[in-house]
């Protein structure tokens, strides 16, 4: 368990990729991760002013080809909270262990 918040469920690592955020009526937007969970991941919105809202449904896709050139998988999520940078998510499907 992450001795910073008890509540957290999934140990958080610091990593900056660039993604793809897609949400219902909304072009996409290029943002950047700032830690990522096996639960979820946490999205710097970069200046963007129209944040998604606490319990929207959105899709995040690594920004760019993968090696070779295979695109990155559409992940869906749900916005759970907002910080002072940005919007956490929380993956709908946890991978398999």
């Amino acid at each position: 368990m992450n001795p910073d918040n008890d509540r957290r469920e999934h140990l958080r690592l610091p990593v900056e990729v660039e993604v793809e955020l897609y949400r219902s009526g909304q072009s996409m937007c290029l943002v950047w991760t700032e830690d990522l969970s096996n639960g979820g991941v946490l999205l710097m919105m970069n200046g963007h002013s129209n944040w998604p809202p606490i319990g929207t449904k959105v899709q995040i896709r690594v920004s760019g080809p993968l090696g070779g050139d295979e695109v990155a998988p559409l992940v869906h999520a749900t916005v759970v909270r907002h910080t002072d940078v940005g919007v956490a998510v929380q993956f709908d499907e946890l991978p398999h262990a």
